[in-house]
């Protein structure tokens, strides 16, 4: 079995030149690669990183390129990192799908924190509903630790999502850049706890995940449905007319989220699972501003 996440290593070392692009508002904890700005400058040395295009050129340490004959620029105690949180959709309908959703999601919070801990940023992790934590860590010595993690989560059932976000903005009012992860399927709508977290002046980012079949179901005729994380069942007969309704609905959804995300400058991303994670997260999060 390929063991997780089963990145190919020239994708690992570009995710290492990669760097997140939080909005001012953001605070600092400990040295990172995000510069703050405060009075003075500080000449505490705390450790070396690749050179990456808009750096200045007067950090680059020419003794290591000399050696080694790659740049690298001296990071100082005045460059601070920033903490990520990846609040992550557990529950049962992220339970489904080729390739399924739940396992998509962990495969690609794997990638982004990844850039994060080779940036010298705070990582952390929480599922909704509760029963996997992982602790705000940085660093890239905890990357395999981080891996071995997510690689043994799996699904915790059914929640109220809405609610969810709303007692995580309670329990963490420091302003952090938040990776929401969730494919949204909750009967009573996520925008009340959405707003709850930005009033706690986090920023977030909403990556909406669904499967192909969700999308462009692959049956026809008479069936019996259920809500897998609720359990309510409804008869349908699926023939083109029907899918035709279906897939307008779906669509109008998605658009009222895409739009409620625009009017509170949210980034909002409509992820298949079938999107190969490498194109989202080298091309996609790039274009939208969450990655340079």
């Amino acid at each position: 079995m390929e063991k997780f996440p089963g990145f190919p290593d020239p994708f690992l070392q570009r995710l290492t030149t990669l760097r997140f692009k939080p909005r001012p508002g953001i605070a600092g904890k400990g040295a990172g690669e995000h510069l703050v700005r405060k009075g003075g400058a500080s000449v505490e040395f705390s450790d070396f990183r690749t050179y990456t295009w808009g750096d200045d050129y007067r950090l680059i340490d020419w003794n290591s390129y000399a050696r080694l004959d790659r740049p690298f620029v001296k990071v100082y105690r005045d460059e601070e990192g920033i903490v990520l949180h990846f609040l992550v959709d557990c529950s049962d309908s992220m339970d489904w799908g080729d390739p399924h959703k739940l396992q998509y999601a962990l495969k690609l919070i794997a990638a982004l924190g990844y850039v994060a801990s080779s940036g010298y940023n705070w990582v952390k992790f929480q599922s909704i509903p509760g029963g996997y934590f992982y602790p705000e860590r940085r660093g890239r010595q905890q990357i395999p630790q981080f891996f071995q993690f997510l690689s043994k989560i799996k699904p915790l059932g059914k929640c109220h999502l809405g609610e969810e976000l709303k007692r995580y903005a309670e329990l963490n009012p420091r302003p952090s850049l938040i990776f929401l992860l969730t494919d949204a399927l909750e009967p009573t709508g996520i925008e009340g706890g959405i707003r709850r977290l930005l009033a706690r002046g986090h920023q977030l980012v909403f990556l909406h995940i669904l499967a192909p079949e969700e999308i462009q179901p692959q049956i026809r005729g008479d069936f019996e449905l259920e809500d897998k994380e609720w359990g309510t069942r409804v008869e349908v007969t699926l023939d083109e007319v029907a899918l035709q309704i279906l897939k307008k609905t779906v669509e109008n959804w998605r658009n009222t989220l895409r739009v409620f995300c625009l009017a509170h400058q949210i980034p909002y991303l409509f992820v298949l699972t079938s999107s190969p994670i490498e194109e989202l997260v080298l091309k996609r999060l790039p274009l939208a501003g969450i990655l340079k």
